[in-house]
């Protein structure tokens, strides 16, 4: 019987290698609970960005076989229980989202910082404008299109500080495999 590769290295060993192969979903988590905290700023709640959208597509781009469909199907349905949205329209929208992200995935990766921003500028333009449509189809009323704009904005504006610690891992990660 052929025993699998892990099995011969000590325990903290083996933990560490699943801790890597699982750190960008365990990441991904951690900003999911990090932007649906309550925050106590009167409005927010209506304009909250999808902070989560920028990891799925940070892992479509350079790590798409860390963090699978599934996972992006799994973090969208994990939001939709705990957002309060509709159950579905996260996990559609992620689900697209990492899928057109990642079939643009040989044109971004290794471009620089400006030109990957604004291609999620431009894809999370398109998740924004989904999420917004599935949203007023379900309660059967246009919601808002301000409050979907300006919530664009602040995810846009986001986009440095939440992509970084993703970065920080990748290099971390990619220095590992080597």
């Amino acid at each position: 019987m052929r025993k699998l590769p892990l099995t011969n290295q000590p325990w903290n060993e083996r933990c560490a290698a699943l801790l890597r192969r699982y750190s960008p979903k365990i990441l991904t988590v951690l900003i999911l609970l990090f932007s649906v905290a309550p925050t106590y700023l009167p409005g927010y709640s209506s304009v909250r960005p999808s902070l989560t959208l920028v990891p799925v597509f940070y892992w479509a781009i350079y790590r798409p076989y860390d963090f699978s469909i599934l996972s992006a199907f799994a973090t969208g349905v994990f939001l939709d229980f705990l957002d309060g949205t509709p159950l579905g329209i996260n996990t559609l929208v992620f689900t697209l989202f990492y899928l057109t992200a990642g079939s643009q995935r040989r044109f971004l990766a290794g471009r620089p910082f400006s030109f990957v921003w604004f291609g999620f500028a431009v894809f999370s333009a398109g998740a924004c404008f989904l999420k917004w449509l599935f949203v007023s189809i379900n309660y059967a009323v246009f919601t808002p299109v301000l409050i979907a704009f300006i919530s664009y904005l602040l995810l846009l504006l986001c986009y440095p500080l939440v992509s970084w610690p993703c970065a920080k891992l990748h290099v971390y990660l990619s220095d590992r495999e080597k």
